[in-house]
């Protein structure tokens, strides 16, 4: 009996202690989960395999449009999984704690509040319908611009290339994203989205929703991303010390083999979006957790390397995608076509006190964009593979 009383007063003792870790409560009705740093599964977290729904604007440049959850002009379906927000400390992606809490879909009453009303002097709660619930459908204005040249008002490489240098043993996670402006006053439709959980590959946004109003909450829909069927992207060592090498002035650019000259290497990697598949050998659009199209390939340095140095990341176009498609109507013209600078204003700094990462550029004469980035041959301390 006694040997059965303290297994009872154990398992009780650790329910209260996960229990508490669990939900992170720093007051009785509002939880302060730190999910932006410590990710993990939560309850509520979806566990299905849907894709994610477009929230963001996109213009299909060549007519050549990737597959979409939700039909044009619906009405959002919203019956899966939600969550409660009213806030964030930081600005993404350098996020430290998510104040939400998981919703409860039986009572339309959050789980970890009594009530659903303001927080503290933060006057927005918001319902959030997360992504990746194929009972969550919604779907962003998409339009097929492929009658009149799409001219790119900006380009915007990934921060984490811009603002930091990696190591030989990194995995390198690159993203291109090209954005169009509405130049009509027609707003383009698009959903604002909230982050509640996790960061990496446990992040989970989803659409903002006006609990009082029962009305999804609009974006400006000032801006729309591009998508190019045409797209390329390729990488190749540089065989210089120095960025300001003039060897560099003289490499040539052909789509089929990179840059050529005595500055450049064979190119690791170089295909375009029109060759399909997924994995690492191939380059592919996504629409990512966040509701938009963007370009994306992780570039495993530890097994595809020429040794440290610099290696310049070329993002451009062929004339047609492949042999049977669509021709090229995307492009970069000098004076409509700018790089969208960083989101943090303070460069990140190298231990020696130097600015780390790359600049992008925008070659106008061969239609395309490149940021040159440096890969340090010393492990991280500590043995990882992060940026430095």
């Amino acid at each position: 009996m006694r040997n059965l009383l303290n297994l009872a007063l154990v398992l009780l003792s650790t329910f209260l202690l996960f229990g508490c870790e669990k939900d992170e409560l720093s007051t009785p009705n509002y939880p302060d989960q730190e999910y932006g740093i410590t990710g993990g599964t939560r309850p509520g977290k979806p566990t299905s395999t849907a894709g994610n729904n477009l929230s963001f604007p996109v213009i299909w440049a060549e007519g050549v449009e990737k597959t979409l959850p939700g039909t044009d002009g619906m009405v959002p379906a919203l019956n899966g999984d939600f969550w409660w927000w009213w806030g964030i400390e930081g600005v993404d992606p350098n996020t430290t704690i998510i104040h939400s809490c998981v919703g409860d879909p039986f009572s339309d009453v959050p789980a970890c509040l009594s009530v659903p009303e303001t927080p503290g002097d933060n006057d927005e709660l918001v319902k959030v319908f997360a992504q990746k619930d194929a009972n969550n459908i919604w779907r962003a204005y998409n339009e097929d611009w492929s009658s009149t040249p799409v001219v790119v008002n900006s380009i915007d490489w990934g921060d984490n290339l811009e603002s930091v240098d990696w190591y030989i043993n990194s995995k390198v996670r690159t993203e291109v994203v090209l954005f169009k402006n509405n130049l009509t006053s027609t707003p383009w439709l698009e959903y604002q989205m909230r982050h509640v959980f996790g960061w990496g590959t446990t992040e989970l946004h989803g659409l903002a929703y006006d609990h009082e109003t029962d009305q999804a909450l609009l974006g400006d829909g000032m801006l729309a991303t591009v998508y190019s069927h045409c797209a390329r992207f390729t990488i190749q060592k540089l065989n210089v010390v120095d960025l300001n090498d003039p060897l560099l002035e003289g490499l040539e650019w052909d789509p089929a083999t990179g840059w050529f000259g005595h500055a450049a290497n064979s190119p690791l990697f170089n295909k375009a979006v029109y060759e399909g598949g997924d994995g690492p050998g191939y380059y592919s659009a996504e629409t990512n957790i966040k509701g938009r199209i963007i370009y994306g390939y992780t570039w495993n340095v530890k097994q595809m390397n020429d040794g440290p140095g610099y290696y310049r990341l070329t993002f451009s176009f062929d004339d047609t995608a492949g042999p049977a498609g669509p021709a090229l109507n995307t492009y970069f013209v000098a004076g409509t076509t700018g790089i969208l600078q960083p989101v943090e204003e303070e460069t990140l700094l190298r231990e020696d006190g130097t600015g780390g990462g790359g600049v992008a550029q925008i070659d106008f004469d061969n239609n395309l964009t490149y940021i040159d980035i440096q890969i340090l041959d010393r492990v991280r301390p500590g043995g990882g593979g992060g940026p430095h």
